[in-house]
């Protein structure tokens, strides 16, 4: 039997025939005898030693728009530096890419006691919560003024020696970030360990099963408000402002009505398709000629706070006709910017005001309630270590495209090197351009402590296979965490980056592997939402909270079970997903 493969079956043949085809044998025999003489002769290395323990891996994360450049990071730094300041780092981290798609996993094991260490740190000093809450914040701020440090222009100037100088530093300074950052994901996305004991702590007070997800979600509620939280209330002021401005709000709705009745009249888009926004975007640039110096200031100074926040990892950030063109659509719409605005702060102090009672109500003990502040709090700097992240990445890549000009690779290749690979390229002008476009193609990451590696021969295939294997037969009902409380009965749209966003219409259910800040404005319109991975710090958690709209998150197979158009029940009160009609 060859290590890794099992009875001729369909899965089998394929991984035969890949090997066939990739190495140009002649049949299924010469690839198996091929497979044994790669395990032969190129066994794994002895440091290796948890690759086959025995602990099987889980799907930490799928996210279709990932480079090894940044992905390393964190899971370099899981395996090395998080031991401290969490106490215990991760055994074993598993990245698979096709191209920038990754798929990244952990020992399901190994991640239940990173969580569970983590969670007893928590329980023996409540204030260590608090600490990481505050580290998170520090540490995101260092990220981001050495970002803006980072230069955008005459790179070709600076020496390679320099180049490195400052791939090295952001690689330092994003690592300690991570070792702080990853904590409150650590103790909860995976097993939901910090969410378990919270609530064990709640049938101590004999709270009913019934009752315990309504009092979870209250006292864990944020009494800050998160980055989306304040950019959305300052779009809706820049919208209340134009609004309120006769010259402006015609001059606005003037150019949509003669939009939807002449271009869209013409070429016969369907209503916020690809094509009609792509169009409309076109569109809007003739408004910056018309608008006034005031008015064009403060479009101009939201745009430079926030134009990077839906690049994400390897996409462009929005131009400022992408605000404008959303300008336009609010302006138009009967929606009132101002009400929405009070509304949202009026909702936001009676959440607040509703977890304060609670606390008063059930008499919290003063541990337990820094416990629920710091989880709370968790939401917060979540996404406040995520826009300095991505503020990162955004202005690294003005650094990783003068390197790729210098060397003469793509701006793809270069996001394939390890920073080892980097520091040689770029000091002793060693590259393999072959080997890095070997891993574009298909390629797995391995890490544990000391070391990590890339393979992209049939090893890389066989971990892959070993680690991708899901079960998703005959699934009828799926169950997950409560995000937000709420019930919904809708279609599902399969939303994972913001160009799948045309198909959501008010009333859907979004399912999503992990939201985004870039799919945000299709949250809005959802009757529910359902995520694959996360805890109840995650985004799509937090933003869900934030909007009122019913949640369950982690549940780990949404998207391989459910497809564009099925009907389903989403009881988000007891973490419950039905499927009605596929």
């Amino acid at each position: 039997m060859v290590k890794g493969l099992v009875d001729i079956d369909d899965e089998t043949n394929r991984i035969l025939n890949l090997v066939k085809a990739k190495y140009n044998l002649n049949d299924k025999g010469q690839a198996i005898a091929f497979i044994v003489k790669r395990f032969k002769d190129n066994e794994v290395p002895e440091e290796l030693k948890y690759i086959n323990d025995g602990d099987k891996w889980i799907l930490a994360e799928d996210i279709p728009d990932m480079d090894p450049y940044f992905m390393q990071i964190p899971l370099s730094c899981y395996v090395n530096e998080f031991e401290s300041p969490s106490g215990r780092a991760y055994k074993k981290m598993l990245a698979v890419y096709d191209k920038y798609h990754l798929l990244f996993y952990y020992g399901d094991k190994d991640a239940n006691e990173v969580g569970e260490n983590i969670v007893n740190k928590f329980m023996s000093n409540p204030d260590f919560a608090t600490e990481t809450n505050k580290k998170i914040m520090e540490y995101s701020d260092i990220l981001r003024e050495f970002s803006e440090s980072v230069p955008e222009n005459n790179l070709n100037k600076l020496s390679n020696k320099q180049l490195w100088e400052i791939y090295e530093e952001q690689d330092k300074i994003h690592s300690e970030y991570y070792q702080w950052g990853w904590i409150p994901v650590a103790a909860d996305m995976f097993h939901s360990n910090l969410t378990n004991r919270l609530k064990e702590y709640f049938k101590s007070l004999n709270i009913s099963d019934e009752k315990i997800n309504e009092y979870f979600i209250v006292l864990t509620t944020p009494t800050k408000k998160s980055l989306v939280q304040i950019e959305r209330e300052e779009f809706l002021q820049l919208a209340a402002s134009i609004k309120r401005d006769n010259y402006h709000k015609k001059l606005f709705q003037e150019l949509y009505t003669g939009f939807r009745e002449q271009e869209i009249a013409k070429f016969g888009y369907k209503t916020h398709s690809k094509e009609y926004e792509e169009l409309l975007e076109q569109k809007v640039s003739s408004l910056i000629a018309h608008i006034k110096p005031e008015i064009l200031k403060k479009i101009n100074n939201y745009y430079g706070k926030y134009f990077y926040v839906n690049r994400m990892w390897t996409g462009k950030p929005h131009t400022i006709e992408y605000y404008l063109k959303e300008l336009v659509k609010l302006i138009d719409a009967r929606a009132d910017p101002e009400a929405t605005l009070e509304a949202g702060e009026k909702e936001f102090k009676i959440g607040v005001e509703k977890r304060n009672v609670l606390i008063k109500q059930l008499k919290i003990d003063k541990r337990w309630l820094t416990l629920f502040d710091a989880f709370g709090d968790f939401m917060v700097t979540k996404i406040y270590r995520r826009y300095s992240q991505i503020y990162a990445m955004y202005r690294m890549e003005f650094i990783l495209n003068e390197i790729a000009t210098r060397f003469n690779l793509t701006l793809m290749q270069t996001r394939f090197l390890l920073p080892d690979e980097m520091k040689r390229m770029l000091i002793d002008s060693m590259v393999d351009k072959e080997e890095l476009m070997k891993r574009i193609e298909f390629c797995v990451y391995y890490a544990e402590k000391g070391k990590d590696v890339i393979y992209t021969d049939v090893r890389a295939q066989e971990l892959a296979e070993k680690a991708r294997k899901v079960d998703v037969s005959n699934v009828e009902e799926l169950k997950g965490q409560t995000g937000c409380l709420g019930k919904a009965t809708g279609r599902v749209r399969i939303i994972v980056r913001h160009a799948d966003m045309h198909k959501m219409h008010r009333g859907d259910i979004l399912v999503s592997i992990a939201t985004d800040p870039d799919i945000v404005p299709a949250m809005r319109k959802a009757a529910a939402i359902v995520t694959e991975q996360g805890g109840v710090t995650s985004h799509a958690a937090i933003v869900s909270r934030e909007l009122g709209i019913p949640c369950v998150i982690g549940t780990k197979i949404a998207t391989k079970v459910l497809k564009d158009g099925d009907l389903v029940e989403v009881n988000a009160n007891h973490g419950v997903v039905k499927i009605l009609k596929e």
